[in-house]
């Protein structure tokens, strides 16, 4: 079963308000100019399992807004290279839909991953805009679903009796033609053949989301973490839902559990850990969660780190260190959908630091 969502997907709901402690220092992100489409950006990465060699050539993915734009398959050593045509032309849906452009402001709001039988994908959000129409994705790794305790896929799901698993199965295939109610049908025949089936409760949950049913996918998300409780990607969905309807608590609570499952394994987790502390205003614990994430993060592919950390800083008073690290931001994303918002607040940080000279 391929995964259906990542701390990569995760990023994607940070709402603009998480910065409003500093509201007075910046401003709205100004919309696009209009102009003529860009010349295709390239994609470049690889795709490895953590487990070894690859069983097979993975079909690589683009995926904006639950939308494919692109797919490729990999070489026989998971290399790939994706091309897509990105515009800052104000056109319609409907062209763009079918011409397959993506807007430069929804840049953002893409993924990367991969597909192979038999593992589940890690999913690369990309962020700010392609650098002279080249953009290096990294690595894409894929985990095999037999696994060992520690892994993000549920150890008591291998347990499942046949009759389970053929009734997720057919839920699964219910999800991919939109047929929520089906599938939760069918998840719900899984669980009462088997009520420790964390992945049942976890599909549950995510098509109850799709329902608009937030309450019951949040019940269905706990009974997955209850039933496995190293069940990364259980955790990964009440995280979902906290920070889109914007429960910081919550957000704070789930993510620290991710941590201490998985302390070194994504600077994204650190990152939400601390978004949620600095809305709730615990600049402590916010500064010291987005520094652990920034050491994980050599290469910055969470770039917006620095923009937090800067606000953090400014907290503090400290602007002139809070100018250089959004200053890094701007330079790692010139073209992301906050930039005008981290300028503002640039030039205020700045000239608060020369004030106090």
């Amino acid at each position: 079963m391929k995964s259906r969502f990542s701390f990569g997907t995760l990023f994607a709901f940070l709402p603009a308000l998480l910065f409003s402690q500093v509201a007075d220092l910046s401003t709205p992100g100004a919309q696009p100019r209009a102009g003529a489409p860009r010349a295709s950006a390239v994609l470049i990465g690889k795709v490895a399992s953590e487990s070894g060699p690859l069983d097979g050539r993975p079909l690589v993915i683009l995926k904006c807004d639950d939308r494919v734009h692109s797919d490729t398959y990999a070489d026989t050593k998971g290399g790939f290279s994706l091309s897509v045509s990105v515009s800052d032309d104000a056109r319609t849906d409907a062209f763009r839909q079918e011409t397959g452009t993506i807007r430069q402001q929804d840049w953002v709001n893409c993924e990367v991953y991969a597909e192979l039988p038999e593992y589940t994908s890690e999913h690369v959000r990309l962020s700010g805009g392609p650098a002279n129409n080249i953009v290096q994705v990294g690595t894409i790794i894929l985990h095999p679903l037999s696994r060992d305790p520690n892994s993000s896929v549920s150890v008591t799901s291998l347990a499942a009796p046949n009759q389970a698993k053929q009734n997720l199965n057919k839920g699964l295939e219910q999800e991919k033609k939109g047929k929520w109610a089906a599938a939760c049908d069918y998840f719900k025949k899984a669980l009462a053949e088997y009520p420790r089936y964390a992945l049942a409760w976890l599909e549950l949950g995510r098509a109850q989301v799709k329902q608009n049913s937030f309450s019951e996918a949040r019940q269905s998300f706990r009974e997955a973490v209850t039933q496995d409780s190293r069940f990364v990607e259980g955790y990964a969905e009440l995280a979902h839902l906290a920070l889109e309807q914007k429960q910081w608590k919550d957000l704070a609570d789930t993510t620290d559990q991710l941590l201490q499952l998985s302390p070194e394994s994504s600077a994204e987790y650190w990152f939400l850990n601390s978004a949620a502390y600095f809305k709730m205003g615990n600049a402590k614990q916010a500064e010291e969660s987005v520094t652990r994430g920034l050491r994980l993060d050599p290469k910055h592919q969470v770039p917006q780190m620095e923009y937090l950390y800067g606000l953090i800083l400014a907290t503090k008073q400290d602007y002139k260190s809070a100018s250089e690290h959004v200053s890094a931001y701007l330079q790692l994303s010139p073209q992301a959908s906050d930039a005008a918002g981290a300028r503002s607040a640039l030039a205020e940080f700045q000239r608060r630091s020369s004030s106090t000279r």
